[in-house]
């Protein structure tokens, strides 16, 4: 019983994690019908970025957290929305499939360069506190996990269905040529989504990374 309920928390932390990535993901892909390959390479390299600046150079937690989340990972979101997806667009599924597959490797790469492999230990948010569950130890980190989940999933609802923004993106999404003439820029939009789903995916891989650890 005492196994099954620590295997219960952490699937649930676990499958939150996930779910924010996977947000992330469905809705860079829906927006503009490219499937990035290269979402989780994405939330590694934040992941790394984030461990750089609290772990290795001192920076506060949120600070770190703020500038990764909100700042680098959006800049690269959009910047690869400029440069590669939107010329993806029109471009069959293997193509697309096959430019993503690369911008996982340079990714991949360019972490390698910048921080070689090595044991690199980040802790979690509040580490090491937490509290008793009956038997089980439930950290701090673990319940911002879940309770972030559930943040993510409210606020992508708020975001899409109570926000300009949002239901322009929906509209692109369903009818492209039809929300044009109605006002709406698809290319604003779908640059927008990108960075939109590059910070889930820090936001998921800086989650994860304690975890599994920067190895």
């Amino acid at each position: 019983m005492d196994d099954l309920l620590a295997f219960t928390i952490v699937g649930i932390v676990t499958g939150s994690v996930y779910a924010v990535a996977a947000s992330g993901l469905v809705v860079t892909y829906t927006t503009s019908g490219v499937f990035n390959v290269a979402h989780g390479a994405v939330g590694m390299l934040m992941a790394f970025l984030y461990w750089q600046l609290r772990f290795d150079w001192g920076w506060p937690a949120p600070v770190s957290l703020v500038l990764v989340v909100l700042v680098v990972a959006p800049l690269l979101g959009a910047l690869v929305e400029r440069t590669l997806a939107r010329n993806l667009a029109r471009a069959s599924l293997a193509s697309s499939l096959v430019v993503t597959i690369g911008l996982l490797l340079v990714l991949m790469g360019a972490a390698s360069n910048i921080w070689p492999p090595e044991g690199r230990r980040i802790e979690g948010f509040f580490a090491p506190g937490g509290f008793d569950l009956g038997p089980v130890l439930v950290t701090w980190h673990q319940v911002i996990t879940v309770v972030v989940a559930a943040a993510v999933a409210l606020l992508l609802r708020l975001v899409m269905f109570k926000t300009r923004a949002g239901v322009t993106m929906r509209a692109v999404v369903d009818h492209r040529p039809l929300a044009t003439l109605t006002g709406a820029r698809p290319a604003w939009s779908s640059m927008l989504s990108w960075a939109l789903g590059s910070s889930l995916g820090a936001l998921a891989g800086i989650l994860l990374a304690p975890v599994l650890q920067l190895n």
